[in-house]
């Protein structure tokens, strides 16, 4: 019995059980409980053990149990939300050159305690529920009769605060409803909470990869941004080259264009040339060619210069 006791409490022998256990002091607990996780970057790397309040401020006992976690000795501790009924965690937030050992201490200098909205809004809901509607209509309309004659703008006014009490208090059983209502939403959101968190992880994960398609998005721009600036520097710098290649291009077009049917006829007038051609060469061991104008010392000028040194 004393074995298993010992194994079901081992985290909290004096000994062994302090071995990955760091302290956090907070200036509030801030719905902070034991079981609830401790991360590190959004991943779970332990667990809390025990929150305790000590002279005045709240210290909480986390138990590490990734042994692979890296924390400073300026580590910095804040208790955040995260679903939206409240569940708190303890966020670590490394820092330092040094090492955050074991049973070290995270100062209260160094930790963030967020005020709880939802503890807020249920008290808030709780102590709207007991006032108490017939004395405050009766406190109202008694300041209303002290200040009635004091200014000609707060008479009215004061009496338009007693027809909003009046109204409050004629629409009672509305009001309880409406209450009513409010608890039985609030329980359909605790009994989807899971579903809820879910919807909010894949939100956060669709958003975290918008955000890379833009900084994608933006580095292509920027290089387009600087490919334009080159092209533009080298369009500057090589102006007096390229305006006269350009236009002698334009010319070639011209030209082209005009002796488009003289080229489209010489082809046609060439195949038919080398179809014949082939016809004859391919008719016997041997065939005879002429080209006229060949003995013509303008036609062989181009020729002998190509083979001439």
């Amino acid at each position: 019995m004393l074995v298993v006791l010992a194994s079901l409490n081992l985290n909290r022998l004096p000994l062994v059980g302090n071995s990955d256990v760091i302290h956090a002091r907070f200036a509030e607990a801030g719905g902070l409980r034991g079981g609830d996780s401790v991360m590190v970057s959004g991943a779970e790397v332990g667990k809390v053990r025990d929150v305790v309040l000590e002279g005045g401020v709240v210290e909480a006992d986390l138990v590490l149990t990734d042994a692979d976690v890296e924390l400073g000795d300026l580590t910095e501790a804040r208790i955040v939300t995260t679903t939206l009924l409240g569940r708190a965690a303890v966020e670590l937030v490394p820092a330092g050159d040094g090492a955050l050992e074991a049973g070290d201490t995270i100062p209260v200098e160094r930790t963030d305690a967020p005020y709880s909205i939802t503890s807020a809004l249920n008290r808030l809901t709780t102590e709207s529920g007991e006032i108490d509607k017939a004395a405050l209509q009766r406190a109202i309309d008694q300041a209303s009769g002290v200040l009635e004659g004091s200014r000609d703008s707060v008479g009215p006014a004061l009496r338009g605060i007693t027809d909003i009490s009046r109204a409050i208090a004629a629409n009672d059983e509305q009001l309880a409803t409406l209450l009513d209502r409010a608890t039985r939403v609030t329980d359909v959101l605790a009994d989807r909470d899971q579903e809820i968190a879910s919807l909010l992880t894949a939100g956060e994960s669709l958003f975290a990869e918008l955000d890379a398609r833009q900084r994608v998005i933006e580095a292509l721009l920027e290089s387009a941004q600087m490919l334009a600036d080159q092209l533009q520097g080298v369009l500057e710098e090589n102006t007096q080259v390229i305006g006269p290649a350009l236009r002698q291009l334009n010319s070639i077009v011209e030209v082209l264009n005009r002796n488009r049917k003289a080229i489209q006829d010489t082809l046609v007038g060439l195949r038919g040339y080398a179809t014949a051609f082939g016809d004859a060469a391919s008719t016997g061991p041997w065939f005879d060619a002429y080209i006229q104008n060949l003995t013509d010392p303008a036609t062989l000028a181009p020729i002998l210069s190509g083979i001439l040194p």
